[in-house]
């Protein structure tokens, strides 16, 4: 029998350590250790090599998140309390931010070989199982700076990305995410296309309804909503429908559970566990894996669960679904089976 492990489908790292709190992953920080790059933002750590192997976890998709400032001059439109970054001076935009980012994570590749490995093949995978190293699966979240000819994205791939996301919160010209209006654009669906092509996993994460169910239409490969909850136990915009959650299924894709109290309803671990059960009941157990968005959450508003502050938490979270009565099969399922299927299902 495989040993359990976690894969983890949604991380912040690079964001979190050139913007948060400038830490050097290889060793362990502690909750709100660290200096704030650029003002506004809150030290928070959820994610580094100790905690990672100390929660088991054997993989995480780690993004890349560059906003333009376009796209967020249109989100303070849309609220200003919440979108009013100007006081964030020095934040980086778009391609430069984007690159940075990249830049980030083919230093750790470098500096650490043998603690992480990037993910970019099935091969790369298989061999990161067999090792103690942690493998990143670099994944692009919101895509503004990403040209419509898509040469933006072919370096971002050769650079190792093999995960994606159209949108933010914003709407962009793939797409628009979850606070704003519109669907899937006609160069959203050449994206879409490209990515399939080149063996990248897909995600809708931060997708509006109208974009998500555009989407499905016309994908016929396995998709993820790498961050989400269930819209039955909390009615937040960045949760899912019954029809929604249904239509991943559908379609052999994955829902990663998001740890945040705001979009769980909650902020205990038994909640949390709700959001899993739930969709277990409505489409089975195959289609529900861990998506966390640790270290992405740097807001002073933001908060943690009690126990699964980090990603060593993990088997904190383990311990009530099998106080739920999860079988060993299903645990296992969550934690790596699902997730692993959209890998080998995707990459080349």
């Amino acid at each position: 029998m495989e040993k359990p492990f976690i894969i983890d489908l949604h991380t912040d790292i690079a964001s979190n350590v050139l913007e948060a709190t400038g830490k050097d992953i290889s060793r362990r920080y502690s909750l709100h250790e660290g200096t704030p790059k650029v003002p506004g933002v809150v030290a928070n750590n959820n994610v580094d090599l100790p905690r990672l192997r100390g929660g088991g976890v054997k993989l995480v998709f780690t993004s890349i998140f560059a906003l333009d400032k376009k796209s967020l001059d249109e989100l303070i439109k849309i609220d200003q309390k919440e979108y009013n970054f100007d006081k964030l001076k020095g934040i980086k935009f778009g391609i430069e931010a984007a690159n940075e980012q990249m830049s980030y994570y083919q230093k750790v590749f470098r500096k650490y070989p043998d603690q992480v490995v990037n993910v970019k093949t099935k091969s790369d995978f298989a061999n990161s199982k067999k090792t103690n190293k942690v493998g990143f699966l670099i994944h692009l979240e919101g895509v503004d700076y990403i040209d419509k000819d898509l040469k933006v994205l072919q370096k971002f791939y050769d650079l190792g990305a093999r995960s994606l996301a159209l949108t933010w919160r914003n709407r962009n010209k793939f797409g628009s995410g979850n606070n704003t209006q519109g669907g899937l654009t006609t160069t959203g669906k050449k994206l879409i296309k490209r990515v399939r092509k080149l063996g990248m996993i897909f995600d809708l994460a931060h997708a509006n309804e109208e974009t998500f169910w555009e989407t499905v239409k016309i994908v016929d490969f396995p998709i993820i909503v790498s961050h989400t909850l269930c819209k039955a136990l909390c009615d937040n915009s960045r949760n899912l429908s019954d029809e929604q959650i249904k239509a991943v299924a559908q379609k052999g894709g994955v829902l990663g559970m998001a740890a945040i109290p705001d979009y769980i309803g909650g902020d205990t671990l038994e909640r949390y566990v709700d959001h899993f059960e739930y969709i277990i009941n409505l489409v089975g157990d195959d289609y529900v894996a861990f998506g966390t968005d640790f270290d992405g959450l740097v807001g002073p508003e933001d908060t943690f669960m009690e126990g699964f502050t980090g990603s060593d938490g993990f088997p904190n979270v383990i311990k009530v679904f099998q106080k739920r009565g999860f079988s060993q099969k299903t645990v296992d399922k969550i934690c790596f089976k699902n997730a692993e299927r959209i890998i080998l299902n995707n990459l080349k």
